[in-house]
């Protein structure tokens, strides 16, 4: 039985790139990357850049100065396979004796050869997107390397998540000829004393020039190191001659930890692995051990006159100028100490000069950068940028009941002994309600006379705001019959800290101790670096202010936080935060004097002995206050009651297809949101979007889509984070796409 497709795209927004792909020149002022992954530079040193996000290849001169091509098609005059346009190109390589650059169009299940000659670049052929020789075709190609042995050249393709009916979990790695003739492939490795690697969301790929492969086991957190042309066994076993396990972490906690072996590259007589530790590059001989970290750049130029639009854009751009972000591909450059590097996070290409790969914080300059920050503003044509966009909320509008002071003053029963029969707060609280009543009567309803004529007053009920973390700052769209315009590119009049991801909005059941305009919502941002979460209030030009200050601190203990992602705030003003780090749910109350007061933490009890660790990304709560958290690494849903006690879970570990019933399979469910009696869920991995009915016990699944092949215009979605569904439409906030997207079911 195949399920409906219950999801209907509505429409994006948030900008794509515009430019003319027979483009070639300078690169024009206004250019930049969008997710960019793999790099290599070719014999004529020219580099070829998968400007993933964009679903485009730039070829480059070594001085990153001038684009010599554009590739959004391999072939674009083609009717042919080369004529299909490029939808997420991965990984590129060149090979080992022939002018041709291999590139791994993951979007389109294949790989893409091009021919290049000194003044000219061709479409050759593509494979892998259809069976051949007995091998199935590929699914997600990721890494790619060739190895020559013996004269012949084989490609190695890491299939990302591959899977079949029989084998269920396990990926793998596909051997080819240079021609694209199926070879064998392996889904498992043997040590030699017996232990089995299973390939488990294989990413990166490289290979030195004994004939080894090094393979970025992604979903294992490891880098495994294997024969290239051993001998395939059963069960797509093929046996290492060594210990294969290099460097191993145990499991992370959370989407937010990105110090994740997502690649790795053998580039003479080193291995490098970026972002095995956050924000460096760790460099390893070719027997495994560490010789040097990379982290710290030494520029040798400096910034011209960038745009300051906000007070922290000069730290932004001294963070570029010194360190890396989240480093994905390194690549050699023209001579043996100049190397090229990806930063999909700020969309940039760096050249580096590295003299030397040993020793403590050896000297790293940056000699080039192209790309730069995504923050261009937007015109009647174009959106502006989103630079990992990474939440996506509304104001839900309802106006809070009148209440008298003595309601008002009244504290909630949750509240610790220390508040609950502490005099001062008694007293505290009965001031700050008398207070907030006499602002209300001679200044709010003022102020709410003003709001309501202010052009963007409608803007509370009607606008879509987004968290753009990578430019420090919100964003705000208004939806005209399915077409999605900014109302305000920087609606905020304050400080956003750097680290800011998820959102909540709430609205008093009375005017709280401070609102500028009574009876308007309080947004609460939660900060993943600082452990802390902001709050804001409505101006009288519907613009946000900060309220208060920030409540939470970093650490383990009651009342702090680590990495805050999802949250939800109740009408009563319970403000329950996932605090993903800490494997917990964090339980807080704000009260009518805008203090915000811990309660206590809460997490999944097992009714069994399990070693699964609680790994929450998000919450929901529904009409009968019961919570619903994604719990990422354990592949489900985990339900409580109001008071944090743990009732039931849904899901379990598997791939998902569209139309297929089983809709529990999950694969790192990341986010979700309930609209009256659905639930809609982000199930990361299976980049697939399904809804659900809320039932007693359990959930009902309705049905699903899968977004991951799917063109941008057709509600193409890459790494969606946060939701926010209302009214019959959800909207995904894509952090590497970078846009917004928007369906209705």
């Amino acid at each position: 039985m195949n399920t409906p497709t219950v999801f209907q795209h509505v429409g994006l927004f948030g900008q794509s790139p515009l430019d003319d792909p027979d483009f070639s020149g300078p690169v024009p002022a206004n250019f930049t990357f969008n997710s960019l992954i793999g790099c290599c530079m070719d014999r004529f040193e020219r580099v070829w850049v998968c400007d993933t996000g964009n679903n485009r290849v730039i070829v480059l001169d070594k001085d990153l100065n001038h684009i010599i091509r554009v590739l959004y098609a391999p072939q674009l005059k083609a009717k042919n396979e080369g004529g299909t346009p490029f939808r997420m190109p991965f990984h590129i390589c060149q090979h080992p004796v022939k002018n041709q650059m291999y590139i791994t169009d993951m979007g389109n299940s294949r790989v893409v050869v091009m021919d290049f000659t000194a003044h000219k670049m061709s479409y050759s052929h593509v494979f892998g997107n259809q069976a051949s020789n007995g091998g199935e075709p590929l699914q997600d190609p990721n890494g790619i390397t060739i190895v020559q042995e013996n004269g012949n050249c084989f490609v190695h393709v890491n299939d990302e998540f591959f899977h079949t009916d029989e084998d269920k979990l396990r990926n793998r790695c596909v051997r080819y000829t240079d021609a694209g003739e199926y070879v064998n492939e392996f889904r498992g490795v043997i040590e030699p004393d017996g232990e089995r690697f299973d390939i488990y969301w294989p990413q990166g790929i490289s290979s030195d020039q004994d004939g080894n492969l090094y393979v970025a086991n992604t979903g294992n957190y490891q880098i495994i190191k294997c024969k290239a042309n051993a001998k395939v066994g059963p069960h797509y076993n093929i046996q290492a001659q060594e210990p294969i396990v290099q460097h191993v972490f145990s499991q992370p906690r959370g989407i937010g930890i990105m110090n994740i072996m997502r690649d790795v590259s053998v580039i003479g007589k080193h291995i490098f692995v970026p972002d095995q530790i956050l924000n460096s590059i760790s460099v390893y001989d070719l027997q495994g051990n560490l010789s040097t970290v990379l982290s710290s750049i030494r520029p040798s130029w400096h910034h011209g006159d960038n745009p300051v639009r906000s007070v922290t854009d000069p730290l932004y751009y001294t963070i570029e100028d010194t360190v890396l972000l989240n480093p994905y591909v390194i690549c050699q450059g023209e001579n043996e100490h100049t190397y090229f590097v990806t930063e999909p996070f700020t969309s940039r290409l760096l050249k580096l000069h590295i003299p030397v790969l040993k020793g403590v914080s050896p000297p790293m300059t940056l000699l080039a950068v192209l790309g730069a920050r995504r923050n261009q503003v937007g015109n009647r044509e174009i959106d502006p940028q989103f630079n990992c966009v990474t939440s996506v909320i509304g104001f839900t509008h309802h106006k809070p009941k009148p209440e008298s002071v003595f309601d008002a003053a009244q504290l909630p029963s949750n509240l610790p002994a220390w508040l609950q029969y502490n005099p001062w707060q008694h007293w505290y609280s009965f001031s700050s309600a008398v207070a907030t009543q006499q602002y209300q009567y001679w200044v709010g309803n003022t102020m709410d006379k003003w709001l309501a004529q202010t052009p963007a007053a409608r803007e509370l009920t009607d606008i879509r705001l987004s968290v753009d973390a990578g430019n420090w700052r919100f964003k705000s769209y208004i939806e005209e019959k399915n077409d999605f315009a900014v109302v305000r590119e920087n609606l905020l009049f304050g400080y956003f800290l750097p680290g800011n991801l998820a959102m909540a909005t709430y609205y008093p059941s009375t005017p709280l101790l401070g609102q500028v305009c009574p009876g308007t919502p309080l947004l609460f941002v939660a900060n993943f670096d600082y452990g802390m979460i902001s709050m804001y209030q409505v101006g009288p030009n519907a613009n946000l202010l900060n309220y208060g200050v920030p409540f939470g601190f970093y650490g383990q203990v009651d009342g702090c936080m680590r990495g805050p992602q999802g949250m939800k705030v109740t009408d009563d003003g319970e403000i329950f935060i996932v605090d993903s780090l800490n494997n917990r749910i964090g339980k807080w109350q704000i009260l009518q004097t805008g203090q915000v007061v811990f309660i206590k933490n809460f997490a999944w009890l097992e009714k069994k002995p399990s070693t699964a660790t609680f790994t929450p990304t998000d919450i929901a709560i529904d009409a009968k206050k019961r919570l619903f958290v994604t719990d990422q690494f354990n592949d489900r849903i985990c339900v409580f009651d109001h008071d944090g006690n743990s009732l039931w879970t849904y899901g379990v570990e598997g791939y998902w297809e569209q139309g297929e019933p089983e809709g529990e399979r999950f694969m790192l469910p990341t986010s979700l949101a309930i609209d009256g009696d659905k639930l809609i869920l982000n199930d990361l991995v299976n980049r697939a979007l399904k809804i659900f009915s809320i039932e007693e016990h359990s959930l009902k699944f309705i049905g699903g889509i899968s977004l991951f092949k799917l063109t941008l215009d057709k509600g193409g979605v890459w790494m969606p984070y946060f939701m926010y569904a209302h009214k019959g439409q959800v909207y995904i906030a894509d952090s590497t796409y970078n846009v917004v997207q928007v369906f209705s079911y």
